[in-house]
């Protein structure tokens, strides 16, 4: 699929932002060696950005779906205060795997917890109120995902969702998950619980921040 944003702008917008931990890096170069489709990972502009977002919410209460390696559940947890916490949603057990081992050796991998299954199964058990969400994981569940967060969040809360562009396809879906995205951009822009916003960051990310 083709990049919604030039290379050498992504590198220039990278190396003006502020530096991440070493750790990130080596996680990154770990996947991209032993993964499948290792361009799932959020990467730098994507997790600071989700930084950016908890530090300016004061968000203490966060869920993810989709953990993949860890990355992003680790830049979030990053800046959650001592008392915050991170519940992060994994179905292949070969992706929980290695981001357990990397939360065991993050300075804040213990504000992080990691429910593996199925997203649909695991997040009834998840009691609200939160604050933010971030769902990254099978297109085709986005909008039962979206549908059972908004519900938890707390008023003024966020929920966000990668990929809403699915490079362009949005445009013109040919693939299952290509009309997937598209419902789920149009049924954000039409939900009366919401205001939302839909950001061409790297894959695209909506942002629905709930009445207050």
């Amino acid at each position: 699929m083709p990049r919604l944003v030039d290379e050498k702008i992504e590198e220039y917008a990278l190396a003006h932002s502020t530096p991440e931990h070493a750790l990130f890096k080596e996680l990154r170069d770990e996947t991209y060696a032993n993964m499948e489709c290792p361009q799932m990972i959020a990467g730098h502009l994507v997790g600071s950005f989700l930084q950016m977002m908890i530090r300016s919410s004061g968000a203490k209460r966060i869920v993810e779906v989709g953990t993949f390696t860890g990355y992003s559940s680790m830049k979030m947890a990053e800046v959650l205060p001592e008392d915050g916490e991170l519940i992060t949603l994994e179905y292949d057990p070969k992706h929980a795997d290695m981001a357990r081992r990397y939360f065991q050796r993050c300075p804040w991998g213990d504000k992080i917890t990691l429910m593996q299954g199925t997203a649909l199964e695991s997040l009834p058990q998840i009691k609200g109120p939160i604050d933010l969400s971030f769902i990254d994981a099978d297109k085709v569940n986005y909008m039962s995902y979206y549908n059972h967060l908004v519900e938890i969040t707390r008023p003024g809360g966020f929920i966000m969702l990668d990929n809403a562009l699915w490079s362009g396809a949005v445009l013109e879906p040919v693939e299952e998950s290509d009309h997937a995205l598209a419902r789920m951009n149009s049924l954000v822009f039409d939900d009366p619980r919401v205001h939302n916003l839909l950001l061409p960051v790297r894959d695209g990310i909506m942002i629905a921040q709930k009445h207050a």
